[in-house]
């Protein structure tokens, strides 16, 4: 083959790879194993439409599963570029209140194990027919999962954000998806399944230029359509906003069942939960709220010590009825659950100002994490390319890293002490890794040798430094003991007696 690409290029033909395919630009460039031409691959101006829903019958209609490409993986690419361009403009028109580092990662690294956790699963009308039809079961699914008692537990992550930007669309729950399998069930019955899931990826790929401040209700287009300015509404905690435009492709359902409410320009919309998370611990953010609503709820009190949730028959309701449900509550059927007459019962007005939690870092910390998530986003994206071939073992390993690494995120930007040991022990854990590889497979490869040299350095001084900071927590027993204290709270929240209403993390 070398001798027949090579008369090819002396012919002045193009060379062809070896099955049959043509050797591109890109090719002559970059490896086509390394990221750069696994990335320029991807930038393409069809997967740029693609993020705009922007498809035809014709190109996306399948005659199996199996061949329906993992869509949101091939516009990846562009969503990071949409989220340095929103940074970079927000920054240029001073709306630096509108980013920060350690909740975009946050949100990036959600997105990113929402990926990690997902399964792979003729005519023009029926495609067409699909289009409203998948976007209605969106509708009611997405409003079963706020409206459903604990299935809140399976998407508060993905308001949990105090920000609205690109990387709050990525801020997506793990294993939301069992809350939404009901519903995607449901279309098997009236959709092919390779139809229905060609649109349930472009809903969501869609979705994500919602969730932006730089755009407004669209105009006319948002009678129709959903809009960033109608998405925003949907992730506020204003009275106003709880509860409203559950809509994905189409804004049509919200209007049709009474859970539509416009923008209002005198009082904007302040996101995040009614109670904030104050946390970056990622698998906190992502099932802490399941685990209160299915649990602590019911056992809560009010002041006087007496349960708000007497009975087997009223903790089973605080369980299944809407998340801010107390006995009492006016309720009415909708679809197969009970939704909340007034949703915005006792939901108070935001504070003025707003304050946000944003616990700050070291300069040298925040470009420490900076350059080591840019490494860990090339390694994610590695893995997105590379999963159908990995073994399972090979699978898991890079699982638990990307695991660990998020959690070591949310360790540094909330302050905890343990944070520089946690990267010391994950650095050791990457040279390890590569060890292994070293004594099984292929020897000692540039690419190999300097991540194993750059997590040996980090590990060496992280080690030193946790270690110090551990010396400085046991000379001050008294200071270590308030702020473990601190830490216990905010990671364990301790059920409300002060009044009559669930405590904080069962709203939203």
């Amino acid at each position: 083959m070398e001798f027949y690409e090579e008369d090819l290029w002396r012919n002045g033909s193009n060379p062809l790879h070896e099955n049959g395919t043509q050797v591109t630009f890109i090719d002559r460039l970059f490896s086509n194993t390394s990221l750069a031409h696994r990335l320029l691959e991807r930038l393409t101006f069809t997967n740029l439409r693609h993020t705009f829903y922007l498809i035809s019958p014709y190109e996306t209609t399948v005659h199996s599963i199996d061949d329906v490409p993992n869509y949101n993986i091939q516009v990846s690419v562009w969503w990071f570029v949409f989220i340095v361009v929103e940074l970079l403009l927000l920054r240029l028109s001073n709306h630096d209140d509108r980013f920060a580092l350690n909740d975009s990662i946050t949100s990036i690294c959600a997105g990113m194990l929402s990926q990690c956790f997902k399964l792979p699963l003729e005519s023009p009308w029926t495609w067409i027919l699909c289009l409203f039809f998948q976007d209605f079961m969106y509708y009611l699914g997405h409003r079963a999962v706020h409206e459903m008692g604990f299935f809140w537990g399976l998407h508060t992550i993905h308001h949990s954000s105090e920000y609205y930007n690109y990387t709050t669309a990525l801020r997506q729950a793990a294993i939301q998806d069992a809350g939404l399998a009901f519903y995607d069930c449901l279309q098997a019955f009236f959709i092919p399944p390779p139809i229905f899931l060609v649109h349930r990826y472009f809903s969501e790929i869609f979705q994500f230029i919602m969730h932006t401040s730089l755009l407004g209700d669209m105009g006319p287009l948002g009678l129709v359509l959903n809009t960033p300015s109608h998405h925003r509404v949907h992730h506020g905690r204003n009275p106003y906003c709880i509860d409203k435009n559950f809509g994905g492709v189409f804004i049509i359902w919200d209007r049709l069942f009474g859970t539509f409410e416009a923008e209002r320009k005198e009082d904007p919309p302040v996101y995040g939960l009614i109670h904030p998370e104050n946390n970056f611990n990622q698998i906190w953010l992502q099932f802490h709220t399941l685990w209160d609503l299915l649990l602590f709820k019911g056992l809560a009190k009010d002041k006087t010590g007496k349960p708000i949730f007497p009975g087997l028959i009223n903790k089973l309701k605080a369980a299944l009825y809407p998340p801010g449900w107390v006995p009492g509550l006016p309720t009415v059927m909708f679809f197969h659950w009970k939704t909340l007459v007034d949703p915005a019962h006792g939901v108070p007005q935001p504070e003025k100002p707003v304050i946000r939690y944003n616990p700050q870092l070291e300069l040298w910390i925040k470009l420490y994490l900076v350059f080591y998530f840019t490494l860990f986003l090339a390694i994610f994206y590695h893995f997105e390319y590379d999963r159908p071939t990995l073994s399972y073992a090979d699978f898991t390993v890079k699982i638990l890293f990307f695991v660990i690494t998020m959690q070591c995120y949310g360790g540094f930007f909330d302050k905890r002490w343990w944070a520089p040991l946690a990267e010391s022990g994950r650095c050791l854990g990457v040279i390890g890794y590569y060890g292994v590889l070293l004594w099984i497979d292929g020897g000692a490869g540039p690419h190999r040798v300097s991540v194993m040299c750059l997590h040996a350095s980090a590990a060496a001084f992280w080690t030193g430094y946790g270690t110090q900071k551990w010396l400085q927590k046991r000379i001050a027993p008294e200071d270590s003991k308030t702020q473990i204290t601190q830490t216990v709270t905010t990671i364990i929240p301790i059920p409300s007696i002060a009044s009559n209403t669930p405590p904080p993390p069962y709203t939203k």
